[in-house]
């Protein structure tokens, strides 16, 4: 008997397996396909991957800035998609080394609840003595009755054939990355957003400065838009988009959608009595623990309905381990970084502008844009800025979002900041290498103390 079941292998289940063992715990980790989940396989590592390769292709491609004479290059997305897959069945390998090194215990079959710490799997019954952790993600969403066809991003992934023209529906994390993906393969890309800006999360600046760096890609972004209807007409696509303005009919040959649900189906949750909440499409409730509405059965990622990053889904499986077992651990969810990994990337933390001040405070606003930063320039990426939101009175960090060349990494300063709960004068008085791109927080905090030296004073 173990201690501890988990199930689903993605970032999620396999940190909290690890974690477990670490503690002391006896762990079953049961996968019904590959180890990795969603992300190594068919999600952030693959179109991580792919889109290393794309930006080379267009730096390359404008070598001649920086003084460099080549030949015209060109991309081999056979290549390009083998490359990616090799990496993906490298950390699947790694997996599968590195887990038994901890004593988890790997089944591979289709989990089922039967009490709150029952699991059948294979036909057989495994009792958990501590605690069962779901860990099941996300699948793709139903088409919607109004479209006919959806290229799921999965498929999207298999790059077998890249279409001429494809309308991309959604203007969150994976639309922006394939549109920034297939814009760079050539494709004719419209971005049809629900919302006042690519992003629409975020702080209305990142959106902007984002939907101006698609716009100058290629991508013809549409925003506040609604897709009415997408009807297959022979080997094409007719697709209806209804802005404030009217409707729009474009041809293209694909629609993309990336739209999930929590993947609850066949878990047997509702047969032991699972609380689910069916606003979040039958998401998994927990509380502040990750524990589910039933003692000792817990859930983490996706199938909790929070955002659907990883990263997410990795902590909180630690804290989903480290509760079972008898600790206490709490997310702080503020300092959970978003990003896209656009280009440039796109990378945020804390508050934004406007949530500063629905919550109260006297906010003061920084932006510090990237053509001032002598490395930006020299690596000839200075396109983008970094934006601080502070408190006035105290000039606490509440919020740091960026929109720049390797944001993704900058951002990591930022959430330590804030976690540290650091004043602008802390970021104010560091000292960085010089040139660095991480010059421009130090900047930022200098501007917020009116101590900016690469700001214009009028």
């Amino acid at each position: 008997m173990s201690d501890v079941i988990v199930i689903g292998a993605g970032p999620g289940g396999t940190a909290a397996a690890t974690r477990a063992s670490q503690l002391g715990a006896q762990v079953t980790l049961i996968e019904q396909a590959e180890l990795g989940g969603n992300c190594v396989n068919r999600n952030c590592i693959p179109l991580t991957s792919m889109l290393a390769s794309v930006e080379l292709f267009a730096r390359i491609r404008r070598a001649e800035e920086l003084g460099i004479s080549v030949s015209a290059p060109t991309l081999d997305t056979a290549k390009m998609l083998t490359r990616a897959r090799h990496i993906s069945q490298e950390l699947r390998d790694g997996l599968a080394g590195l887990l038994p090194t901890f004593g988890i215990e790997i089944v591979q079959g289709r989990a089922r609840l039967v009490g709150p710490k029952t699991v059948e799997v294979n036909g057989r019954r495994l009792q958990a003595r501590r605690a069962v952790i779901l860990a099941t993600g996300a699948r793709w969403a139903t088409s919607p009755p109004q479209v006919d066809q959806i290229l799921w991003p999965d498929q999207a992934l298999d790059l077998s054939q890249v279409p001429d023209r494809l309308l991309i529906w959604g203007g969150g994390t994976l639309e922006v990355e394939f549109a920034t993906l297939y814009v760079h393969l050539g494709c004719k890309v419209v971005l049809v957003v629900d919302g006042p800006h690519p992003l629409p999360d975020e702080d209305y600046e990142v959106g902007q400065r984002l939907q101006g760096v698609l716009q100058a890609q290629g991508v013809e972004v549409i925003s506040g838009a609604t897709l009415k209807s997408a009807v297959k007409a022979g080997d094409e696509v007719k697709a209806v988009v209804a802005t404030r303005k009217g409707e729009t009919e474009f041809t293209v040959q694909q629609v993309l959608w990336a739209g999930r649900v929590p993947n609850v189906e066949g878990l047997g949750l509702e047969e032991v009595g699972v609380k689910l909440d069916q606003e979040k499409n039958g998401a998994v409730v927990v509380d502040q623990r990750q524990q589910t509405s039933l003692p000792g059965l817990y859930a983490v990622g996706d199938l909790t309905g929070q955002p659907f990053y990883s990263s997410v889904a990795t902590v909180e499986g630690l804290a989903a381990a480290e509760n079972a077992l008898g600790q206490t651990r709490r997310i702080n969810r503020s300092l959970i970084p978003r990003h896209a990994f656009t280009f440039p990337e796109v990378a945020c933390v804390g508050l934004s502008e406007e949530q500063a001040e629905d919550a109260g405070y006297d906010v003061e606003v920084i932006n510090i844009a990237l053509d001032t930063n002598v490395r930006a320039l020299g690596l000839g990426e200075a396109e983008g800025g970094v934006k601080i939101v502070t408190n006035k009175a105290q000039h606490k960090v509440l919020g740091v979002h960026i929109v720049g060349h390797r944001a993704t990494e900058l951002i990591a300063e930022a959430a330590t900041a804030i976690q540290l709960e650091a004043l602008a004068d802390d970021l104010a008085q560091a000292i960085r290498i010089h040139p660095t791109l991480s010059e421009s927080l130090v900047e930022a905090g200098r501007g917020a103390l009116e101590q900016a030296l690469y700001l214009p004073r009028f």
